[in-house]
């Protein structure tokens, strides 16, 4: 996703934070130094104002009231953010077959560890969907206490990933995944607000009366393919103030003097559905028809009345019973959080700490487990809302956290008012965002013939195959879901690439004058890919002079497959009755691989880069014909 699709809005004079956000800011000068001016570095910083240079409780004050006007958007854009992920994380709760309560809790113990410790600034974790898909089935069959365990081992889980440093592997999702994934995930999150639409689910109903599976067939149309019903066309009108969100989006624009347009549609549908809808007679679902938000500061689940009698022993049949579901739990939230690492990577034009962002996942999937809570990743549609309503720092993030759990303590009467309707605004919004747009000219103009995309001055051809992938990815993730998107996308660009890396050999025949010595160049890449095309690239060799060179100058080989290659090849020759084959001018690399294993190449004749001189009867005059797969 281009940077230019979302713009991230940021206080005037300030800078979006660069890679060493993960790392202690450097020391800035005090506001006090510059009179009334706002200092830029207290944009996020909290520990600003414990700084020992305050001449009186006066200045307290000053520097107070200079901070919060700094941090204003982070702040509201924090709550702004935690309005929206109450109805998700209520409706994530029945998926998953709790209570209400679990997924809040979820909510901001996976907000504040992932802003504490993680390692993308802005990103917002919570309750989500994906994880919620894994569960049904546990709680049902074990119970809520397996759920717990299973949690917590999937957090330690994610701790592990990042003690090893692995988060690099997601550099092997190419660009047309990664588009794939934002289209699939702005179809998805436009879907879903359709339940708007239909009636509540009771708890225990699991979203429609029937046990929501992981990777369910057609799982993302679940709003028109459930067994609820739809609301009456009375109620459907009344679902209105959603509207409203994008008429705040316009009246509200991204100004740092203004709150945030998202929560600035919420209070305006909140008032007109109050103080305009419901005393003629109509009304549109709230929060409180949902599920109540109420809730209290969790206790670990040991010590819980709730649950302590719900807890299995631990011992090795619980583990094999959790460890499934602790697994594919882990591998979904380090998938979908990696990726919206690198999406606000993009849009931010910084750059994240994958292994601290893993880090901090685990530790909150695992305290989520400990104190009663269903476990969860990042939340890319409130991650995406909270960027573009410009919070950028950890603080805006921190903010959600807090304000959720405070709507869990004492603002829920306030919070149950909210229309649900207003909720589904914001998020279409986020959905406009959320898809590559521009990805559809790339559609066309791809498979568009050359002579239309002249004609209408189309110039946005890529190759077919990365097209396909990125459809296949959009495809899966509709039908299936985005962890089996995204590893379907990565699977079909490692075929394609290796097919097309395969047909990239050449090989150049050289003859020399004297008619005693044949010189091979192969010239690409020689691994499993490419091993059939570089052997059927030799001609009729039973006619080949006796003595053959065959060089790797401009060749690497990459596995045992090539490896192998060069074996065959030796034979070749040598059941064609040639004196001698040499393999010269290998690299480093590749004459360090084959070395390793002269077991297993005893009668090759193997000379490095480094160590051959040319011969000079074979450069000079030589009779050269190219062949080309």
């Amino acid at each position: 996703m281009v940077a230019q699709q979302m713009d991230v809005e940021v206080e005037v004079g300030l800078e979006v934070p660069t890679n060493n956000d993960t790392e202690k800011e450097e020391e800035q000068p005090d506001a006090d130094a510059k009179g009334s001016t706002i200092d830029e570095a207290i944009v996020g910083d909290v520990l600003c104002l414990c700084k020992p240079t305050m001449a009186g409780p006066s200045d307290v004050g000053s520097r107070l009231w200079t901070w919060m006007k700094a941090n204003k958007t982070q702040v509201l854009s924090g709550i702004t953010v935690a309005l929206a992920q109450v109805p998700e994380a209520v409706s994530f709760s029945f998926v998953a077959g709790v209570s209400p309560s679990v997924g809040l809790q979820s909510a901001w113990i996976l907000g504040l560890s992932t802003s504490w410790f993680g390692g993308r600034p802005g990103m917002v974790a919570g309750a989500t969907g994906a994880i919620a898909s894994v569960l049904p089935s546990l709680v049902a069959d074990h119970g809520v206490g397996y759920m717990f365990y299973a949690i917590m081992l999937a957090g330690l889980i994610q701790m592990l990933f990042s003690f090893l440093r692995l988060a690099s592997v997601v550099r092997i999702i190419p660009h047309p995944v990664m588009v794939g994934f934002c289209n699939g995930l702005g179809v998805v999150i436009g879907v879903a607000q359709f339940n708007i639409f239909k009636e509540p689910a009771e708890e225990g109903d699991h979203g429609g009366g029937h046990r929501r599976a992981l990777s369910e067939i057609g799982a993302a149309f679940d709003p028109f393919t459930n067994d609820r019903d739809w609301v009456s066309v009375e109620m459907g009108l009344d679902d209105f103030p959603y509207c409203c969100d994008f008429i705040g989006l316009q009246a509200f624009p991204e100004n740092p003097d203004a709150i945030p347009s998202s929560l600035a549609g919420i209070i305006v549908s909140t008032i007109l559905e109050h103080a305009f809808v419901r005393p003629i007679g109509y009304n549109s679902y709230t929060v409180e028809d949902l599920a109540s938000v109420a809730g209290e500061l969790p206790t670990p689940v040991w010590f819980d009345d709730e649950y302590e009698d719900l807890m299995p022993p631990l011992d090795g049949d619980t583990f094999s019973v959790i460890l499934p579901t602790a697994i594919t739990a882990a591998a979904i939230g380090l998938l979908e959080s990696l990726l919206t690492l690198e999406i606000i990577d993009e849009l931010t034009n910084t750059k994240g700490s994958g292994n601290m962002e893993a880090f901090g996942q685990g530790l909150g999937q695992f305290l989520s487990g400990v104190f009663g809570g269903m476990g969860g990743c990042t939340t890319i549609g409130q991650s995406l809302m909270n960027i573009h309503n410009g919070g950028y720092t950890r603080l805006s993030s921190t903010a959600a956290g807090l304000f959720m759990l405070c709507i869990l303590l004492a603002a829920y009467p306030l919070i149950n008012l909210i229309p649900v309707a207003s909720l589904a605004g914001v998020m279409f919004v986020v959905t406009f965002y959320t898809i590559e747009w521009s990805s559809f000219k790339v559609v066309v103009g791809t498979m568009l013939p050359r002579t239309y995309r002249d004609k209408y001055n189309l110039q946005t051809k890529v190759n077919r195959s990365d097209v396909l992938i990125m459809l296949i990815v959009v495809a899966m993730t509709l039908v299936y879901d985005l962890a089996i998107g995204v590893a379907c996308g990565v699977v079909v660009s490692c075929f394609v690439y290796a097919w097309n890396a395969g047909t990239r050999l050449t090989l150049d025949r050289a003859v020399s004058l004297d008619g005693e010595t044949v010189v091979y160049t192969v010239n690409g890449p020689v691994f499993f890919g490419s091993i059939k095309p570089l052997m059927d690239l030799f001609p009729d060799i039973s006619k080949d002079p006796k003595k053959v060179i065959i060089l790797f100058e401009n060749a690497e080989i990459y596995d045992w497959s090539g490896m192998v290659a060069l074996k065959k090849i030796h034979e070749k020759f040598d059941n064609a009755g040639a004196e001698s084959v040499k393999f010269e001018k290998l690299s480093v690399a590749s004459h360090t691989m084959i070395k390793k294993g002269d077991d297993l190449w005893e009668e090759l004749n193997v000379f490095e880069h480094t160590k051959i001189e040319e011969d000079p009867s074979v450069p000079n005059h030589l009779h050269v014909e190219n062949q080309n797969l």
